[in-house]
């Protein structure tokens, strides 16, 4: 018998997809909110990242451990919200979508819908922030994301540094949200902050630390082998094969590097992308 569900899914995607631009986003939105705060609900741990955060990379160690620790098959990495139903026994995981999360964050202090979740804040330098967006703004993303988004459709003669500085995507919008991540997490009984530049510099400590947090037991040799399944060099090969078959590990372009969802992980690698002049003003911001 076909999946019912599926069918009425497909069926609407079909009849959402000839609507006009406006209707069609506010609409998309409007069905995505919905299952942000249905998924948030439900949720016994939710993550919640800047776009190019590092969250992409935390979701395959989640998937990775728990793959491996409940004898999983490895098809099932990254959907790491699935995971409960395959095994009860491994937490309701909810990687936050931006367009809901960003709105949740922005309030004066955590309200029930988030103050009683178990969270992890991903924070990351906000330059690189930006670095990493313009190029995926520029080179990965689909122009129904970008829509979805609000992201410029077009970067064509946009600097990296006029992004930065005047974009609504740019340095003022990175910096308030993660303000506003640290005023929530302080004011929340159950939160802790990761800084992606430490889970670069010390990936098993921090990966321990995550697991610990959400209450799962894990060895040394699980966080050992999750980090080198997870490794810059191991993800970046799957992304250039395909070998997930997910959209949440594709290139834009395969022949260009810097279309990769694992671009460089390299940390104030901003640095490299601006003039001296710029990069004063910039860090002084």
């Amino acid at each position: 018998m076909a999946d019912s569900s599926g069918l009425a899914h497909r069926i609407g995607e079909s009849v959402i997809g000839i609507l006009p631009d406006g209707p069609r986003i506010s609409l998309r939105r409007a069905l995505r909110k919905n299952k942000e705060r249905a998924r948030l609900k439900r949720a016994d741990l939710t993550v919640i990242a800047h776009p190019k955060s590092g969250s992409t990379w935390l979701r395959f160690q989640f998937a990775r451990i728990y793959q491996q620790k409940f004898v999983l098959p490895e098809s099932v990495i990254p959907r790491v919200e699935i995971f409960h139903k395959l095994e009860p026994a491994i937490p309701q995981l909810h990687m936050a979508g931006y367009e809901y999360i960003k709105h949740v964050i922005a309030r004066p202090a955590p309200d029930d819908e988030l103050a009683d979740k178990k969270a992890v804040f991903v924070v990351r330098h906000p330059l690189d922030v930006i670095v990493s967006l313009y190029f995926h703004i520029q080179k990965h993303a689909a122009h129904e994301r970008k829509l979805f988004n609000n992201w410029p459709l077009n970067l064509e003669g946009v600097s990296m540094y006029e992004f930065a500085m005047s974009s609504d995507w740019g340095l003022r919008e990175a910096i308030g949200f993660y303000n506003s991540c640290v005023r929530h997490a302080t004011n929340m009984p159950d939160a802790m902050i990761v800084s992606y530049e430490n889970m670069r510099t010390n990936t098993p400590d921090v990966l321990h630390r995550i697991m610990t947090f959400a209450n799962t037991d894990v060895s040394e040799t699980e966080v050992r082998e999750a980090t080198e399944f997870t490794s810059f060099e191991r993800l970046r090969e799957a992304e250039r094969t395909n070998s997930f078959n997910s959209y949440r590990l594709r290139p834009g372009n395969l022949g260009d590097p810097d279309s990769f969802k694992v671009r460089r992980a390299k940390i104030f690698g901003y640095r490299d992308y601006f003039g001296a002049d710029e990069t004063t003003e910039l860090e002084g911001s």
